[in-house]
């Protein structure tokens, strides 16, 4: 059977030279297996870029020695509040607002709304919201974040 890191090992060639980053992988058990691949790229993924993928996907997984066994394969955009975990994720998405849950308290408190001013140097600096002087604004490695989920605005941009 195989594991999370088995499988994003296994599948992660198939990305190679499409543009498109493999975000998540999730493994769920019930009367067959779910495999759950979520994707990005810069502008979004579309529908037919999943399929191709999930097909992709499927062939590898299929021609494997030893077969996962029976598995239903989703494949689909990761989505407006996708998980970011790299500075390169935090540069991207400079200027969005993130959740973000850290390791230790800051202010007493470890699961914290900001937005993202960028990052500088081995830092990411995040502005909490309603502080818009300097002790507002939190800087983190990433070693020090727990998790981080984009909780990006559908409107942003069409008021």
């Amino acid at each position: 059977m195989l594991g999370r890191e088995e499988l994003v090992a296994l599948i992660s060639p198939e990305f190679e030279g499409l543009g498109v980053e493999l975000v998540e992988v999730q493994i769920a058990s019930g009367k067959k297996r779910t495999l759950r691949v979520f994707v990005d790229r810069e502008g979004g993924v579309n529908i037919s870029e999943c399929a191709q993928l999930s097909r992709r996907i499927s062939r590898r997984l299929d021609g494997l020695e030893h077969s996962p066994g029976d598995y239903i394969l989703e494949v689909s955009s990761a989505g407006m509040n996708r998980p970011i975990w790299t500075e390169a994720h935090f540069r991207r998405f400079a200027g969005e607002r993130v959740q973000v849950e850290v390791k230790e308290p800051v202010e007493g408190q470890t699961h914290l709304q900001a937005v993202i001013e960028g990052v500088g140097g081995d830092k990411i600096r995040l502005r909490l919201p309603g502080k818009d002087a300097d002790p507002g604004l939190l800087e983190l490695s990433v070693d020090e974040i727990e998790a981080a989920r984009l909780d990006m605005d559908p409107w942003k941009g069409r008021r």
